[in-house]
This record gives C-alpha cells, sequence and structure tokens, in this order.
C-alpha cells in the first residue's frame, strides 16, 4: 500500500518545463529514498513557483510529518492534499499525526479511527490512539516549568538533540545534523560541545578529533565526567558504540568498545557510572526492540557480558540511560504504552540501600510533549535542566533549551516584558504588529543566555531569569532597537516582575 501512494505520488507530478521537472524528478527521488529532509527543501522549493500543486503540497505534508522541520506545520499542506489522498490509510495517519502535533486530539483521534476501517489491527495506528489518550490526559496537569532557548550559538535551522552536561556543569555536548554533503545529498550528523562557565554557554563547535565525514552521535557520558560516549556509524563501527577522553576543552582519542558491548545490532546510548556500564542495544534475547543492560568492568579493563535491566525493559524501545547528579534517580526513554508521543523520558528511584530501581513513572508535560523526547541532563545541582524540544520559536528542528523549574529554586525571577508603544500619555500594547519580532537576553560580552517568544495576543514575553546581570533586547524590522538592563538579585524575593518595553517604531 506504502509503495503504491508513492507511485501515485511520483506518477501525478508531471510538470511543463524541462528546468523546473528535473527540479521535481529530483525531489521525487530523495522522497523515494526515504531522505525526508532534503526532499523536503526540494519540495518547498517547487511549491513556492506552483503554490496550487496538490501533490507537493502532499509531498511536503508528509516530509514535515517524517523530519523535525515544524511538523506540526504539515497540517495545512495535507488537509490541502485530502481531497486527493483523503481515502488513502498512510495519508489517514499522517493527518492524524499533524493534528496531534497541534494537540488537537479530537481531530487526531477521528482520522485515526476512520483510517482503523481499512487497517484492521495496524501496530502504529493502535500506538497512536495510546499516544493520543495520554497526551490528552498530561497536557491537563503541565509542570510549573519555563523552557529557555539557547540561542543560535548552540542551535541552528536543522536539528540539535540528546544534549548531555558534564557532572561538573563545565561541558555540554550534543547531536546535530546541520552539515549538508553536496556529494552524497545526505545532511551528516556530528557531535557538538560547548565547554563554558555553567549557564554561560559560548559557540558550539564539533568535536574534530572524533568526528569524520560520517555520522557520529553523542551516546552519554561518565559520572566522573572523564568520559564521552558517542555512537558510529559508518564503515569503521556501524550503529557501534565507542569512547574518547575528555580533556581540558576537548576530547582526545577513540575507543570502539568490545564485542561483549558491540553486536551485529544496534547500540545507541551509554552511561558509565563507577565501574558499571549501562547501555542500549537490540542484540538478540530482549525483551523486544531495543531495550537496556548493564555491563560490569572486569580486572583485565574490559566490561562483562551484559545483563537486562528487566525492571524497565518491554516490548517496546528503551533508551539513553543516565544517572542523577546525586545518584537517586535512573532516568531512560521509551516510546512504549506510558508515554505521550514517541520517546518520552521516564525516571525511577534508586534505593540508596539496595540500588533497585522503583517503577518507571512519566516526567510529565511539558518535559516530555507530542514529539521524540529522549534526554534530560541536570546541572550539578539539579535546579536547571537541558533537553531538546521543538517549538514554535526554535531555530529550525529540534533546539536545545535550558529548563527553569519555577517553582523549585526561590532565586529564579519571572519578567512579565509588556511590549508596548507611546502615544501621547498612554502605553499601547503592540500586539500583533509585533509577531516577528526577535527578543534575546545577553549576558557579559554579548553572549546570549536566551532567545523569547513574543506573544501577539497579550504582548507579553515571558523571561524566566537566575541571578545575575543581563542585557534584554528587542528587535524588529520595524522598530528601533530596544534594549535594557536587568539584574537579578542573589536572593530570595519577588518571585513575578512586570515591566514595560517601550519600542519605538522606524520613522
Amino acid at each position: 500500500m506504502k509503495k503504491m501512494l508513492i507511485q501515485l505520488l511520483l506518477a501525478a507530478i508531471m510538470l511543463p518545463t524541462s528546468a523546473i521537472a528535473q527540479d521535481a524528478r529530483k525531489a521525487n527521488f530523495q522522497f523515494k529514498q526515504e531522505n525526508y529532509q532534503y526532499a523536503l527543501k526540494l519540495y518547498l522549493n517547487l511549491y513556492k513557483k506552483d503554490t496550487a500543486n496538490i501533490d507537493y503540497a502532499y509531498a511536503i505534508g508528509i516530509c514535515k510529518t517524517k523530519t523535525n522541520a515544524a511538523p506540526a506545520e504539515a497540517l495545512p499542506y495535507l488537509k490541502k492534499a485530502e481531497e486527493k489522498y483523503g481515502q488513502e490509510p498512510e495519508f489517514m495517519i499522517a493527518l492524524a499525526k499533524a493534528y496531534f502535533y497541534n494537540y488537537d486530539f479530537t481531530n487526531a483521534r477521528e482520522a485515526c479511527k476512520k483510517a482503523e476501517l481499512k487497517l484492521k489491527g495496524d501496530k502504529e495506528l493502535k500506538m497512536l490512539l495510546l499516544y493520543i489518550d495520554n497526551a490528552e490526559r498530561m497536557t491537563k496537569k503541565p509542570l510549573d516549568v519555563t523552557f529557555v532557548n539557547l540561542g543560535k550559538d548552540i542551535n541552528s535551522a536543522i536539528d540539535e538533540t540528546t544534549p548531555i552536561m558534564t557532572p561538573a556543569g563545565d561541558a555540554l555536548f550534543y547531536t546535530t545534523n546541520q552539515k549538508f554533503d553536496n556529494e552524497i545529498e545526505l545532511y551528516t550528523t556530528d557531535i557538538y560541545a560547548s565547554f563554558s562557565d555553567i549557564g554561560d554557554f559560548k559557540k558550539g563547535r564539533i568535536l574534530s578529533p572524533i568526528c569524520s565525514v560520517e555520522d557520529e552521535f553523542v551516546a552519554g557520558i561518565s559520572s566522573d565526567g572523564l568520559t564521552l560516549y558517542f555512537q558510529m556509524d559508518g564503515l569503521e563501527a556501524y550503529q557501534d558504540l565507542a569512547s574518547t577522553d575528555i580533556v581540558k576543552n576537548s576530547v582526545k582519542g577513540k575507543n570502539i568498545l568490545s564485542e561483549n558491548i558491540n553486536t551485529k545490532g544496534l547500540e545507541q546510548a551509554a552511561y558509565q557510572l563507577g565501574d558499571t556500564l549501562f547501555f542500549s542495544s537490540t542484540r538478540p534475547g530482549g525483551k523486544g526492540g531495543m531495550d537496556i543492560y548493564y555491563s560490569l568492568r572486569l580486572p583485565t579493563g574490559d566490561w562483562s557480558l551484559p545483563e537486562s535491566v528487566n525492571k524497565i525493559n518491554t516490548e517496546y524501545d528503551e533508551s539513553y540511560p543516565m544517572v542523577s547528579p546525586d545518584g537517586r534517580k535512573f532516568y531512560f526513554c521509551s516510546n512504549g504504552k506510558n508515554s505521550m508521543g514517541g520517546f518520552d523520558i521516564f525516571v525511577c528511584d534508586i534505593n540508596p540501600k539496595t540500588r533497585e530501581l522503583s517503577e518507571p513513572r512519566n516526567i510529565g508535560y511539558p518535559l516530555n510533549d507530542v514529539y521524540d523526547n529522549k534526554t534530560i541532563t541536570y546541572t550539578p545541582d539539579g535546579n536547571y535542566a537541558y533537553v531538546s524540544a521543538i517549538k514554535p520559536e526554535s531555530f529550525g528542528g529540534s533546539d536545545i533549551y535550558r529548563v527553569i523549574f519555577n517553582d523549585k529554586d526561590p532565586m529564579v525571577k519571572l519578567y512579565l516584558v509588556k511590549v508596548v508603544t507611546q502615544q501621547g500619555e498612554e502605553k499601547i500594547p503592540f500586539g500583533e504588529a509585533g509577531k516577528d519580532l526577535k527578543i534575546t537576553v545577553q549576558t557579559k560580552g554579548s553572549t546570549v543566555y536566551g532567545t523569547y517568544i513574543y506573544n501577539p495576543t497579550t504582548s507579553l514575553v515571558n523571561v524566566a531569569l537566575l541571578p545575575g546581570s543581563y542585557t534584554l533586547l528587542i528587535e524588529g524590522d520595524g522598530i528601533e532597537p530596544y534594549s535594557t538592563k536587568l539584574n537579578v538579585p542573589n536572593a530570595p524575593g519577588k518571585k513575578i516582575n512586570n515591566m514595560n518595553a517601550v519600542v519605538k517604531p522606524k520613522k
């Protein structure tokens, strides 16, 4: 059925000019190869030239649901293509996902039920319906947290995922696919790092000692902060785990783990706690999909044959094991029955005496959302965290955000900044005129602390800040640049502060 739908799409796209036809054939080829990220870029260019083309709209919608390129934006494209493709079950599932990514659970459920009439017993459809129910329930009880985008020094127009912080909080490692290889027409994936003081991240840079022309992904870290684990996906090692030493502001060496850890299957993530290595693998003998295992260090320095962490493994996928800085909690991700959408992050309490794990529990919304959520990494004091998330204010795809737990630290201050203009003696809310405003907060040396989103309905910007000195910047095509100093005291006090930012329209 899927092949028939793809053939229908490819046959439908017939264009009058040879240049455009060539571009369409290239887009169709990438779509057929499931290189959705590049195909999306090509189809968007074609769509600009022919916005009435239903087949382009369909292809763009499918590509967006298959990538992190603003999946919620797939909905208008798919709705445009619904009259032609609406009876195809695969289209119905894509449409259901698009509604789901827009948190429209009623229409998402309805689209699933329509598809269910033609796809009896489909596993993907069954899981999607379960995710819809979970998400609808969990979004009604959100956690009191604020997300702060780390800005362009870390994030790009493509994906930044799986952030991992050193236990000391002096380095942040993450995975990004921002490089495009023109020869193979693919985005290649590398590991980047920002070495800096806590909360003041410098521009991320590629870890060239371990990154190659092939793909490398952040896998995890050791509890002492001396070893970085990563996944290699190329000719030298195919979906296997390796390690490197963290030395000052770089890494040194490359050690591909032994056959006791790496198999012919997929090994994805690892975390070392003393002489114990936790890792994820699809090796034979598991409960299903990807499971989490542990291995003990032998006197030879190698790792022993692994044992399954049965407490958390299911018939679904479990990955990215990690222990909290205080050693009291065990984190991992799973796309099982208790997730609200794809992978969610779960946590178990660690019994300090027996070291046994409690029953896993979902860490909650909005730390988890309707997209994949795989890692959460905490600062040394445990008061703040870093995650990868897809949000309206992102620079593109998944961005890395600082999470501030508003009810946890009395030092955190919330600034409700109302953007207004002066008209005589009256201050007028900026409203819809400010929908394209760029709002950032900088620390010393013009380092971007965070990027914030403007609400055109309320004219408000919510800014959560740790103690320190900052500069709030508001920029936009129609206004003069605005800046003001914000000094957050290092002491408990008034939690919420209201202020006006009076901007001047350009003359």
